[in-house]
């Protein structure tokens, strides 16, 4: 009778400690998923919403400029907005048709890349704000450091060098108005990104945040010469 009830309670103990393992380890997932879930929750109406905000303030800024300098305008601010390069510009487009830029750093540089040429660019590209990350999480980066000063450091870091058009639409835009030595700041709707699919790391409905620099570009057929 002692061993049966010793064996009774030592096999519901087993099974109460299994029990309670059970459950914390769904307690756990449940705690994990939450964080996923907060993170990138409404993360499509957060992204219109931020752009949104961003557009108008780009916009302001330029039309203020324009209307008290005139054709001097470029002068006195650093925002600027392209249109796709895929699209016409006699056609009436939607806000998200274009990428808006906040220009960091002047080049010397007087001739643009085409869609042909191929670009050497040290850049940073990241999402914006969330939870984890209040100043965007940085999905990509040029060189091997992620630490910002690293990534544009001439002496030590390596630039990427890849086609125009190997770039999502509002990357391109943006590389066939630079000169060389201009660093930009740009903003890239979804639409003119990666839309409703998620890639590498990058949610669906992202917004895109690059800095990007130019460092060099190169027609096809022309020769490509080693990095430093």
């Amino acid at each position: 009778m002692k061993h049966t009830l010793r064996n009774f309670f030592c096999v519901n103990g087993l099974m109460l400690l299994l029990t309670g393992i059970f459950a914390l380890g769904m307690l756990a997932s449940c705690s994990d998923n939450d964080e996923e879930v907060s993170e990138y929750q409404d993360w499509k109406l957060r992204n219109d919403a931020y752009f949104a905000s961003l557009r108008t303030s780009a916009l302001d800024s330029i039309a203020a400029a324009k209307r008290l300098y005139g054709d001097d305008w470029q002068d006195h601010t650093s925002w600027r907005t392209y249109l796709s390069y895929s699209l016409d510009e006699t056609v009436a487009h939607r806000a998200t048709d274009s990428i808006y830029v906040q220009i960091l750093q002047k080049g010397t540089g007087s001739v643009s890349p085409l869609g042909t040429d191929s670009c050497r660019i040290f850049y940073q590209g990241k999402l914006i704000p969330s939870e984890s990350y209040s100043d965007g999480y940085i999905f990509s980066y040029s060189g091997q450091s992620s630490k910002y000063s690293d990534i544009f450091d001439r002496n030590t870091a390596i630039p990427t060098l890849r086609k125009v058009t190997s770039w999502v639409n509002g990357f391109a835009t943006a590389l066939l108005y630079m000169h060389v030595g201009d660093k930009w700041r740009i903003y890239i709707p979804y639409a003119l990104a990666y839309q409703g699919q998620e890639t590498s790391g990058v949610p669906a409905y992202s917004t895109l945040i690059y800095d990007i620099e130019l460092v060099a570009f190169y027609r096809p057929g022309t020769s490509i010469p080693a990095w430093n």
